[in-house]
This record gives structure tokens, sequence and C-alpha cells, in this order.
């Protein structure tokens, strides 16, 4: 394994472990996603700090208020990440509000995707890109009524904020979700996901696609890919990323094999699909890193940014995804 994809992978286990001691959380893998925002930050794991960000949102919001559901862990590692997570939350809640304006049950991606916004937008434009997303989302709703849900909103946010107006963003993601659909189930929601991940990129939409289901393909191929669901729109995440591909589905076979042996990622953690999730993630995040580095200059420092926020998101909306549906059928 490349040094700095070892050291990222290592970083990761060392970082699962801090908050295991300090929080008991249900759920392995919101943990795991929270571990990974302070490797992506270059950051060691604070746990009281953690606690006291846990104790301002308490204060701050309600018992039902929907930072305080699956992604509640998330907005606390956000805020612990912040200079000032009072001040940090207070923005966020603000762009929330507005957000979920007319939403009779507003779901909790809506509180990311006002966390996206917040931390990727100046002040002076942040009204304007939540008008954009909202009209946008809008747009795509009148286009696919029961596939686009709330999850969306914050991959919609990214669009705006890349530049793509409400009226292109509902253009691309149609064709994207027209090429993409022969290879899912009728009514699966996963070609919308998929089709609004890779609408970020400016390559031909044939291209695009190709380029993913090649990538998933050639992952099952080697036994490392992700199962056919939500999850592998990772794949997705890789639109923009010039590499072998030979030498990209090696690496996420190491990754996926030496995740196999840490705690939480074998037969009783996760489950082979996540870790191979986080496998691809991991993959990803060290390769963008490299070209940042490697290319100095603003174009690089920005896309590093952009692919950053939106595997955060992705694997957002796929956790979430997946939790609420294992809650729902132990319910029953």
């Amino acid at each position: 394994m490349r040094h700095t994809l070892q050291e990222r992978c290592e970083a990761q286990i060392r970082n699962e472990a801090m908050l295991r001691k300090g929080h008991r959380l249900e759920f392995e893998s919101i943990m795991k996603l929270a571990a990974m925002l302070y490797v992506n930050a270059g950051r060691e794991v604070d746990v009281a700090r953690l606690r006291e960000c846990k104790r301002i949102l308490k204060d701050k919001v309600g018992m039902f208020s929907n930072f305080r559901g699956h992604m509640q862990y998330l907005v606390q590692v956000k805020m612990a990440l912040s200079d000032d997570p009072a001040a940090y939350l207070d923005g966020v809640l603000d762009i929330y509000q507005r957000l979920k304006a007319g939403r009779v049950l507003p779901g909790e991606m809506v509180a990311m995707a006002a966390t996206t916004i917040y931390e990727n937008c100046s002040a002076d434009v942040r009204d304007t890109v939540v008008d954009k997303t909202r009209m946008a989302y809008a747009k795509i709703k009148e286009q696919h009524r029961f596939l686009t849900g709330e999850e969306d909103l914050a991959l919609i946010a990214l669009m705006v904020m890349a530049g793509i107006d409400p009226d292109r963003a509902a253009v691309r993601a149609e064709e994207m979700y027209a090429i993409l659909k022969g290879r899912y189930l009728p009514g699966s929601d996963t070609p919308q996901t998929v089709a609004m991940v890779l609408s970020l990129s400016e390559k031909p939409a044939e291209q695009k696609a190709q380029g993913f289901f090649g990538l998933y393909d050639a992952c099952k191929a080697a036994g490392h890919a992700t199962s056919k669901d939500k999850a592998m729109a990772i794949y997705a995440t890789y639109a923009d990323l010039e590499a072998n591909l030979s030498e990209v589905v090696a690496e996420i076979g190491e990754v996926d094999d030496w995740l196999k042996r840490q705690k939480g990622y074998g037969a009783l953690g996760v489950g082979a699909s996540i870790r191979r999730l986080f496998a691809a993630t991991l993959v990803l995040e060290d390769r963008v890193e490299d070209s940042a580095v490697a290319v100095t200059g603003t174009t690089s420092v920005v896309a590093q940014t952009v692919v950053e926020e939106l595997l955060l998101l992705l694997i957002s909306i796929i956790l979430t995804s997946i939790v609420i549906s294992n809650t729902v059928n132990t319910s029953h």
C-alpha cells in the first residue's frame, strides 16, 4: 500500500478508537464516518470538545429536531472542528430554517444540506445558494416526484455551488438518469443519486456513465465491490479522477483487505459492502490530496474541497438510507 494511503488508513483507525472511548454510538458506520472527518481535517479526536459540542447542541435545539437524529453526531463533529462551535451551529440553524421553509416534516438530510452550504459559501452568497437550491430541487422533483427526496438537497446544493443554475441542474440530472436507469430495477432511487453526483463533472454524459459502471464492474470482478444498491453510488465520485483503472481497483482491494482485519470492519462489523464503501473513499481522498499537493494552485485546492464534501454527503446519504431501512425492517 502507498505510504500516504497507509497513513490515512491508520489515522482512520486511531480516530475510531478514540471515538469509541468517549462515546457510545448505536451505529458503527456513523462513528466511522465521524472519524473520517477528523482524518480529512488532519486532526485527532478531542473527546472533551465533542462533549461540549453535544451540550451546546442539546441546549440550542429541541428533542425532536433533525439535528438530534442519526446525523446528530456528524453535526457535533463539524462543530468540534470549527473555530467557534456555538457560532457554527447558529449559522447552520439559520440556513436550515430557510431550507426547510414550507416543509411539514423535513428529513435529517436537510440539516446536512445546511452544514454544506454554511461551510462552503461565504456569508454574502448563502441566501442566493439557498434560494437556487430550493428552485433546482423543485424542478428535479417535478421530473421524478417519488424518486427525489430531501436527501438529494445537499447534492443539489453542491451543483448550485459549482455554478450550475437551477434549470441546467435539472437538465443535467435528467440526462444522466436516462442513461443510468437501464441498469437498475424500476423504482430504484440509486440512479437518481448517481445522476446528481455525475452531474458535477463536465465530462460528456455517456463517458461519465461508462466510467462509473466500468469502475464498479472492475471492482466486482476483483471481489472488492459494494453491493449493487445505494452504496455503489460511491464510484460516481471518481468521475474526474485521471488514473489508471487497474491501479485504482488494486488499491481499493488493498484497503478492503486491510480494513477487514481492523475492529468493526469484519464479519461482525459493518459488513463487506459498507467496508468497501469506506475503502473506495479512503483511496479517492488520498489520490485527490496527492494531486492537490503535486499541482499547486487554486483549481486543485478547490477540487479537493469539493471531493471531500461530496464524499461526506454521499456517504451520509447512503448510511442514513441503510440505517433507516434496517430500523424499519427490525421493527416489524
